[in-house]
C-alpha cells in the first residue's frame, strides 16, 4: 500500500515536471533564499534593539520616565511626551522579525506566544544593555551618564541634546517637564540649568509634590514638573531619584 502511494506521488511530480507545472530549482537558488532571509532576520533584530535602547535613553536623558510618581497629572505628561512614532517602528520590527522567525522550523513549532515573548525578552535585554554604551551618548552630542554626576561639569559647558534623529530630546516636546541641574538655592526654590543651558528659577510651593522629599542641593540633577512662564516654574513635582 505504501509503495503504491509512493509510486503515485513519484508518478504526479515527474507529471508536473514534464507538462511545464513544476519549475526546477537550482541550489544557489535556495542558498541564496537563505541568505536573504538570515540577513532579513539580522536586520529587523539590530533595527529593534536600536530603537527600544533609543526610547530608553529618551525616556532617561528627558526625565520622562519620572513623571508618573506624581500621580494623574505625571501619568497624562508620561503617555503624552512618549515618542509614539518610535513606538510604532518597535511594533512594525517586532511583527517583522516574528514573520521571519517563524519560518524557521525552531519557532514554527513553538506557539505563537512563546516566540513572540521570546522575542520581546531578548529585546528588552539586548536594548538596556546598549543603552548603557556610549551609542546614544556620542551620537547625540550628550555627555555619557557617569560624567555628569561624577565630574561635575559646569553647566555652561554642557553641549546641546537633541539634535538629528535624537530631536525629541529636545525642549519642544516637553513643555511641562524640565529636566537639569539645580546651580544654586534660593528663597523658596532653586536656580536650575536645563538641557539647553537656560536658567530656570523654580519655585517651590504648599502644592509641590516631593516623594523623595526635599534632599536635594546644588549640582544634583532633577526633574521637575510643572508650567514655565519665561523663566519661571511653579513646581507641580520635583524628583532627584532620576538615576536608574
Amino acid at each position: 500500500m505504501e509503495n503504491s502511494q509512493e509510486e503515485s506521488i513519484s508518478e504526479k511530480i515527474i507529471s508536473a515536471a514534464e507538462s511545464g507545472k513544476l519549475k526546477m530549482r537550482s541550489k544557489q537558488y535556495f542558498v541564496l533564499r537563505a541568505v536573504l532571509w538570515l540577513a532579513g532576520v539580522v536586520i529587523a533584530a539590530a533595527a529593534l534593539l536600536y530603537f527600544f535602547s533609543l526610547l530608553v535613553f529618551i525616556t532617561r536623558e528627558t526625565g520622562i520616565w519620572v513623571t508618573p510618581i506624581f500621580g494623574g497629572r505625571g501619568i497624562f505628561l508620561f503617555l503624552t511626551s512618549l515618542p509614539w512614532l518610535l513606538l510604532f517602528l518597535l511594533l512594525i520590527f517586532i511583527v517583522t522579525l516574528e514573520v521571519l522567525v517563524r519560518r524557521y522550523a525552531f519557532a514554527y513549532r513553538l506557539p505563537l506566544l512563546y516566540s513572540a515573548l521570546a522575542i520581546l525578552l531578548v529585546v528588552v535585554a539586548g536594548g538596556l544593555l546598549l543603552e548603557r554604551t556610549p551609542l546614544h551618548s556620542t551620537l547625540s552630542h550628550c555627555p555619557p551618564k557617569g560624567d555628569w554626576r561624577q565630574n561635575r561639569p559646569d553647566p555652561a559647558n554642557l553641549p546641546p541634546c537633541g539634535t538629528g534623529i535624537y530631536r525629541d530630546l529636545g525642549h519642544g516636546r516637553f513643555e511641562n517637564i524640565h529636566y537639569g541641574m539645580i546651580e544654586s538655592e534660593q528663597n523658596g526654590g532653586f536656580v536650575m540649568i536645563n538641557r539647553q543651558q537656560e536658567k530656570i528659577n523654580v519655585a517651590i510651593t504648599e502644592r509641590t509634590r516631593l516623594p523623595f522629599g526635599k534632599d536635594f542641593s546644588p549640582g544634583d540633577f532633577v526633574v521637575v514638573v510643572g508650567d514655565r512662564r519665561a523663566d519661571q516654574v511653579e513646581a507641580f513635582g520635583i524628583s532627584d531619584k532620576i538615576n536608574w
